[in-house]
């Protein structure tokens, strides 16, 4: 089953138990929701070589991923600076992860009512990421942020290609 893909909208708890230890190849879920119904079960699927994910992530990641992903792409998210973090530290421990897709993520702002301990984990979480070594992770941004592209950038070894610049450089050399 390495071979099928099967995308996710509205999971249930049937769902959860029929996917557990399948080898399908890809995983698109596309609802918060469905992340956090088969985030249990995501390690178990061992052929798995591609996550898809949309919707909104706060908070800490903690996704136990399966040993054979491969890349991670996120699509029309709003994720919170400190789950990005949390994400980016969790690839790094993949020494096989080839690439992350961010096409139109957007960073939410802290709340304000947590403005105070939301600093002191992203400062954390900072810390942790700068001591990794992101050196084996390409992040490809497509219609991001200057906001999401400078948090990135600011991340040393991690290799960051603004795909929108990028087209914009190839259109410019053609003419």
């Amino acid at each position: 089953m390495s071979n099928i893909g099967i995308k996710v909208h509205n999971g249930s708890l049937e769902l959860k138990e029929i996917l557990r230890d399948t080898s399908i190849g890809n995983l698109y879920l596309g609802q918060a929701d469905c992340l956090s119904l088969v985030s249990e079960i995501l390690s178990t699927l061992n052929k798995r070589t591609k996550l898809y994910l949309c919707g909104t992530y706060t908070g800490r990641c903690d996704l136990k991923l399966p040993a054979s992903l491969q890349g991670v792409s996120l699509f029309e998210c709003e994720c919170s600076s400190e789950w990005l973090c949390s994400l980016l530290i969790t690839l790094s421990s993949y020494a096989h992860i080839e690439h992350c897709l961010l096409d139109n993520v957007v960073l939410r702002p802290c709340e304000e009512a947590r403005a105070d301990d939301n600093h002191i984990h992203l400062s954390d979480l900072r810390s942790d990421i700068l001591s990794r070594d992101l050196s084996n992770i390409w992040i490809s941004v497509e219609n991001g942020s200057i906001e999401l592209l400078k948090r990135l950038r600011d991340i040393r070894g991690l290799k960051v290609i603004d795909i929108d610049n990028l087209k914009k450089n190839l259109l410019r050399d053609k003419n």
